[in-house]
């Protein structure tokens, strides 16, 4: 038989275990290569040379990836977009004093004859505020506990005269427990 014939036989077999996903033992196809003399054998070990690559890339697609470290808990996602407390309106509004509560406390303002406020909250931070609850106050009150939970809160505190005029008034956004000690941003107000 002719030694190019041979080689090609050996080269396809390797080729067919490759294909299969068998391992292929360079060392003893470069040794069946060698044992026929002739002027193909360079060739076929060129041909082997690639098999291999071929089945060494393979096994780096194959692996499965490395798995992580079970100590090594998933860093934490910062929230994409986040509302900040914020504060507007032509009157000073401040926290008030004592753990566990959320009072809303303001100076007495003698024009004022009546409050109002209103309660809104919004179930994420592009949501629209719906109202909740309103309530009216006396002229005399100066501060005003908020029902805050995990969702956005609002309150909007208007003072009226005694024609219904809108006196003084501020309101207070994105506000929720965990926001509540953080530092309100004012800004500007058009009255």
């Amino acid at each position: 038989m002719e030694a190019g014939v041979q080689h090609a036989r050996i080269i396809d077999e390797a080729r067919r275990r490759v294909a299969r996903g068998e391992a292929l033992d360079e060392a003893a196809v470069e040794a069946q290569i060698r044992a026929v003399d002739g002027n193909s054998q360079e060739s076929a070990l060129r041909q082997l040379a690639r098999l291999a690559s071929v089945q060494r890339a393979r096994a780096l697609v194959d692996r499965a990836p490395a798995p992580t470290p079970a100590s090594t808990p998933p860093a934490p996602r910062k929230p994409l977009f986040r509302t900040r407390p914020t504060i507007t309106g032509n009157m000073d509004v401040h926290r008030g004093r004592g753990p566990g509560l959320f009072v809303l406390e303001w100076r007495a303002e003698p024009k004022v004859s009546s409050w109002e406020a209103r309660f809104s909250e919004r179930p994420d931070a592009r949501g629209e505020y719906v109202v909740r609850e309103e309530l009216s106050l006396p002229a005399d009150a100066t501060s005003l506990q908020l029902p805050l939970g995990d969702k956005l809160f609002r309150v909007h505190l208007l003072g009226r005269d005694r024609g219904g005029r809108l006196v003084s008034r501020t309101i207070v956004s994105g506000l929720t427990r965990d926001t509540w000690a953080e530092r309100w941003e004012r800004r500007a107000s058009a009255s």
